[in-house]
């Protein structure tokens, strides 16, 4: 899965473009032309710590040509990322989840044997993607519980259900 280049732009003209526009109201600020001077500072210096650390750990998400994980499917079937390995059929359960502190989508995958593993996404890969790549080549080859479990988060997303998202397998 490579990352969505709407979402690569759409993630860095917000990190990258905050940046820019809180160092734009200090700047702006310590010229006191303004009866808002003040508040540009305050403004800047209170998003500029937050941006920048949104910027920092969204990095590695925009370099041309990056694989967030790979996906091979069939019996033997797994899902690669740089770091870990897992099997389609020992995957109990795989969401996308917003992680607290970065604030950036990961996706989770939990193991029949309780491992919990996480592929930082660096939110640029798209939601409905991720639902329909993992719904067309992990569904098919998950053990019965999981599929189960997938049935069910995809038949109650409601994104999924307001992009009118048609599944290749029946339920």
């Amino acid at each position: 899965m490579k990352p969505s280049t709407f979402m690569r732009a759409w993630s860095g003209l917000f990190t990258i473009g905050g940046t820019a526009v809180c160092l734009f109201l200090i700047f702006q600020g310590f010229q006191f032309s303004s009866a808002y001077s003040i508040l540009y500072i305050g403004a800047g210096v209170i998003f500029l710590p937050i941006m920048s650390y949104l910027t920092v750990w969204g990095l590695p998400g925009f370099w041309p040509g990056k694989v967030l994980f790979s996906i091979y499917p069939g019996e033997n079937g797994t899902v690669v990322s740089k770091k870990i390995s897992i099997k389609l059929s020992d995957i109990q359960d795989i969401d996308l989840e917003r992680n607290r502190y970065t604030l950036y989508n990961n996706v989770a995958v939990k193991t029949t044997s309780r491992k919990k593993y996480v592929i930082k996404t660096y939110n640029v890969l798209n939601d409905f993607t991720f639902y329909e790549r993992i719904d067309q080549f992990v569904y098919p080859y998950m053990n019965p519980e999981a599929k189960k479990t997938w049935d069910h988060k995809v038949s109650n997303h409601n994104l999924l259900k307001s992009l009118k998202f048609e599944r290749k397998h029946g339920l």
